[in-house]
């Protein structure tokens, strides 16, 4: 039986140097979880400005989980990196496959942890969205964006990690986290949170206008954050039963979260994307060599996604939208997923490799 392909075209995997020093899949989900310990301090850190009286300062026991987990996952790399030492010609080639972004993202975060507490010394500590746009807390984002990359290269680099060879398994929770960082610098703009929608709609009102954008701006966001983390997952190996699921649900659970779970009917939409993930996965089988096929399981996804979401709002809250709107929204949705798509499977005459797409 022919092993299932993925959707990405053959040259984007480069063999290595039979010399170049590869991680198990034990150690690219150590790696992982660390990078994950790392990103969940983030997310506390958020949950305790939003949520608690902390105090204005760097030196918060919540940096002290957040900088923790940074210290742990650099540690980690660090001994691999000696580890490997005696072994190969040069520092640099004793970085194993995969991770010279992830060594390239400690010191990243390094500069901008050091830059952060600098910047709350002389400018003071940031709220709102003031926070989210810091540039050393963007360098912060960028960092740990390159220290997760690690497991998911590692498992790219490997020629055909099989559902069964334990690889698929980091390289989704650091994909599932890297989405969950995304949104938490991007919560300004979450389309799962219910205070974006709850400004009430006044036709030809300018709040009514700035209502309808923020929340349209908000879904498309959010749309493009996880189709395109589940477009990447496609594009190398056929997606494995419960992907969908890890994805959306950590995504959901994190976003919640910085709300205290204040709400945890926002939940519902998530889980109902991953389990549509789940059940059009078998069912369309979408992959390059059915492309129709791909661009209707990309547009189905946000469009279960916010249509469970604008239910969801109906029993909880009153959004005050008109159905023109809301349903308009809901398709552009869908159009957003397609043409996520086209960058990943282009129309028949490019260069994609035909694959199954499903594990």
């Amino acid at each position: 039986m022919k092993a299932p392909m993925s959707i990405s075209p053959t040259r984007a995997v480069r063999p290595e140097s039979p010399a170049t020093i590869r991680t198990t899949a034990g150690q690219d989900l150590i790696t992982a979880i660390l990078a994950s310990w790392m990103t969940l301090g983030g997310f506390v850190d958020g949950f305790a400005h939003r949520n608690l009286d902390t105090p204005e300062t760097f030196f918060t026991p919540w940096h002290g989980v957040l900088y923790s987990g940074f210290l742990a996952v650099a540690g980690w790399l660090t001994w691999l990196m000696v580890r490997n030492r005696p072994h190969v010609a040069s520092l640099s080639a004793s970085i194993p496959a995969g991770y010279g972004t992830s060594v390239a993202g400690v010191l990243v975060f390094a500069a901008g942890g050091l830059g952060d507490m600098v910047w709350h010394i002389v400018f003071g500590i940031e709220v709102s969205i003031d926070a989210l746009l810091s540039p050393t807390h963007l360098m912060l984002l960028v960092g740990a964006l390159l220290i997760l990359s690690g497991p998911l290269r590692s498992a790219w680099l490997h020629a055909d990690p099989g559902p069964g060879s334990g690889r698929r398994l980091p390289a989704l929770l650091a994909l599932a986290m890297g989405a969950g960082q995304l949104g938490f610098f991007f919560q300004y703009m979450d389309g799962t949170s219910v205070r974006l929608m709850q400004t009430v709609y006044v036709p030809g009102t300018e709040e009514g206008y700035f209502a309808v954008v923020a929340g349209f701006g908000s879904i498309l966001v959010t749309t493009i954050i996880f189709i395109g983390a589940l477009l990447l997952l496609m594009r190398r190996w056929a997606l494995p039963p419960g992907a969908g699921l890890v994805l959306f649900g950590v995504f959901g659970l994190l976003m919640e979260a910085l709300e205290g779970f204040e709400f945890p009917e926002d939940l519902i939409a998530p889980l109902a994307a991953g389990l549509a993930v789940e059940v059009l996965r078998p069912a369309l089988r979408p992959s390059a060599a059915r492309l129709s096929r791909l661009r209707i399981f990309v547009f189905a996804v946000p469009v279960v996604m916010w249509s469970v979401r604008f239910a969801v709002f109906e029993l909880y809250s009153d959004i005050n939208w008109p159905v023109a709107v809301w349903t308009g929204v809901i398709f552009f949705s869908g159009l957003t997923g397609v043409g996520l798509s086209l960058l990943v499977s282009p129309p028949d005459g490019g260069e994609a490799l035909p694959g199954t797409g499903v594990g």
